[in-house]
């Protein structure tokens, strides 16, 4: 029993000898001035989703978008998770190209998507953006101003630019500005012009390539069907202040189905108008 009870005695002392901090020391992995892993090649890449509650097959959408952009130098296509895509594409041009051709759609489904800037995280950067031409419509002479296009364009959404040829010709029926939409407000119908001496008027918004939308709430994404504002009132009650008249008619050109853009790997490389001064006046109705 002696010799026993030493033997323990013994193993107490050499584990209270035992340094727990020799086993959790931290390791230097190197500085800032070292190479660090690259994963993919984030100056071309754009992050994004679909508007729908539906499950999107990823195969499917791949070998239709692919084709419907055509990029010069392909793009490969990876699945995040649940309805999240990386878009990498290998040339400026081409994710250019794709840029000032939104809004697309597959199945019907808006693709809301954000170009990755340096150190984004793509699985977790917000999406609910999307860029339109938005027509300004209803200008009476001595309104249809630069200037106009501008507000509108910063009343609408966050302006991006004018069309060129805005104030070319003798008359145009409207102008057109390009605008960054926040898809999670309603859409703007109209806008209220006013100038100095009291003549006033209202222009009139249509969106071309407007995706489904909800005629009770504005949002895009879910139709009045879905739309949980409905329910706040009876159904005699019911208003809808939007309208189909809020799309621009518009006619796209059809692609035939084909892969031949689509990468499957990462292999190969990674006017003047001088006119009266214009007030305008934003009043959403």
């Amino acid at each position: 029993m002696a010799s026993s009870s030493q033997h323990d005695f013994d193993l107490n002392e050499q584990y209270a000898q035992i340094s727990l901090d020799d086993d959790e020391e931290g390791v230097l992995i190197g500085g800032d001035d070292e190479a660090e892993e690259v994963l993919f090649d984030d100056r071309w890449c754009l992050v994004g989703k679909f508007l729908t509650g539906r499950p999107v097959d990823f195969d499917a959408m791949r070998h239709l978008m692919a084709p419907l952009w055509q990029p010069g130098k392909g793009v490969f296509i990876k699945e995040l998770g649940p309805n999240r895509y990386l878009f990498q594409f290998f040339h400026e041009l081409d994710v250019q190209t794709v840029i000032d051709g939104s809004p697309w759609t597959f199945n019907r489904c808006p693709l809301v998507f954000h170009r990755l800037k340096k150190g984004e995280d793509p699985k977790v950067v917000p999406l609910h953006k999307i860029d339109f031409w938005v027509q300004i419509h209803d200008l009476k002479s001595g309104f249809m101003l630069e200037r106009v296009v501008r507000s509108a364009g910063g009343y609408i959404g966050t302006y991006i630019k004018s069309d060129l040829k805005n104030f070319n010709g003798i008359w145009r029926e409207y102008l057109r500005v390009r605008t960054t939409v926040d898809i999670a407000k309603p859409l703007k119908r109209r806008m209220k012009l006013c100038k100095e001496n009291g003549e006033w008027i209202w222009a009139n918004f249509k969106y071309e390539h407007l995706p489904t939308f909800c005629f009770v709430c504005g949002i895009i994404g879910h139709s009045e069907r879905s739309c949980p504002k409905r329910f706040e009132q009876s159904v005699e009650q019911l208003v809808k202040p939007y309208g189909a008249a809020m799309r621009a008619d518009m006619r796209r050109k059809n692609y035939r189905v084909g892969s031949q853009w689509l990468r499957t790997d990462l292999d190969g490389g990674a006017v003047v108008v001088v006119a009266p001064a214009v007030r305008m006046v934003m009043i959403l109705k």
